[in-house]
Parts: C-alpha cells; sequence; structure tokens
C-alpha cells in the first residue's frame, strides 16, 4: 500500500538561527560552576547523616586526597590506591557509594528539570535568554528523550572535573561540527538550543 502524502512529507523543523556557541560556553560556564558549588556542599554536608565512625573515616579520607598533588588526584589508579590503603569500614564503603550516586544524580536533575519545566533553560540560559526546544517544530520536546539528553549532558559535566574528561569534552565540541550547532546531548534529545526572544516573536500573545 502506497504512503500517504503527510507520511511522505519531511518533518517541519525550527528555522531558527541555532545560539552563538560563545554564548552558550558562557551559559554552561555558569552552570558548571553553580554545579561545582552544590557538589561541594553535598560533601560537606552529605557525612553529617552518618555515625560520628563513617564521618571520621570519610574526612580522613577526604584529607589525604586534599594533600595529593593535582595530577595525582586525577591519576585513577592512584586513587584507587589511595581508597585500598584507606581500610575503610564496610559502613563508610556504603555511604561512598551513596555519595557517588548522589553526585552522578544531582547534574542530571539540575538540567532536567530546568530544561523540561522552565521553558528550556537552566539559569545559565535563561541569564544569557537562551533555550532549549524541540528541533520540530509545534512539537514540545519528548519527556523521555529530554530525560536521556540530561543523561548525557550531566555525566558529560561530571567527567570534566574527573580523570576521564575526553568523552565529556567530545559531547560538547560536538556543536563546532554541524549546522545548527548541537552537541551530541542535542541528537539524544532531539533538541536546539535558540535565543529565547525568538520564541516571544513567533508568539506574541506570551508577552506579558
Amino acid at each position: 500500500m502506497e504512503n500517504s502524502p503527510k507520511e511522505l512529507m519531511p518533518e517541519e523543523t525550527h528555522n531558527f538561527e541555532p545560539a552563538p556557541i560563545f554564548k552558550r560556553s558562557i551559559a554552561f560556564a555558569m552552570d558548571f560552576f553553580l554545579l561545582i558549588l552544590l557538589l561541594q556542599l553535598l560533601v560537606h554536608l552529605f557525612p553529617n547523616l552518618y555515625p560520628e565512625k563513617i564521618k571520621t573515616e570519610f574526612y580522613n579520607l577526604l584529607s589525604q586526597a586534599s594533600a595529593m598533588a593535582k595530577s595525582e588526584q586525577m591519576d585513577s589508579s592512584r586513587m584507587q590506591s589511595l581508597l585500598a590503603d584507606s581500610n575503610l569500614s564496610p559502613a563508610t564503603y556504603e555511604m561512598l557509594l551513596t555519595l557517588f550516586v548522589t553526585a552522578a544524580l544531582l547534574p542530571i536533575l539540575y538540567f532536567y528539570f530546568g530544561e523540561a519545566f522552565f521553558r528550556g533553560q537552566t539559569l545559565g540560559k535563561a541569564t544569557f535568554k537562551l533555550s532549549a526546544i524541540s528541533l520540530k517544530k509545534d512539537s514540545p520536546p519528548n519527556q523521555i528523550k529530554l530525560f536521556l539528553r540530561s543523561v548525557l549532558k550531566g555525566l558529560a559535566s561530571l567527567l570534566l572535573i574527573s580523570p576521564f574528561m575526553l568523552p565529556g569534552l567530545l559531547n560538547f565540541f560536538f556543536s563546532f561540527f554541524n549546522k545548527r550547532r548541537r552537541c551530541i546531548h542535542d541528537y539524544i534529545g532531539g533538541t536546539v538550543t535558540v535565543h529565547a526572544e525568538n520564541l516571544i516573536n513567533q508568539n506574541p500573545e506570551e508577552k506579558s
């Protein structure tokens, strides 16, 4: 059976100019430094939920890691050796695992809630009046794809402060090599970042 004309037509996409990379970079830098601040607060406050023995072991480990050179801190094998030599109790290992999972979820949820419920804007994007929108015209972003986008973007952000920063950089540098300036997480989410004013100009009734 032949396809209908509607099926043969390509999906209509927005014709907005993508936001300039330098604005997106500065907006992301703002989000990134905010996330680093939140992660630091998490590391210092989270152990207070546990007994004194676990807190003491954790802060001793943190003190030893802080005394290491930056090059050693970025060396995964060196950090594994430090962890193995610390003789931590099973309860402290469990706390570290919980802290690690919570730290991984923090940037994912930050990007997801900002870009899913605040018109595609994180704090950084809102500062520079940028917005992540669905590439398909007249179609809101798919929430499942948007969450997967946030997972990739959040984990890529975490990788930037780890010994495995190269995959994180590749995710963002991908925007230099395509016309719509989309990162890999934009392809996953079916989104493109534009100036928010474009959306208001297209929908003047939304102006206050």
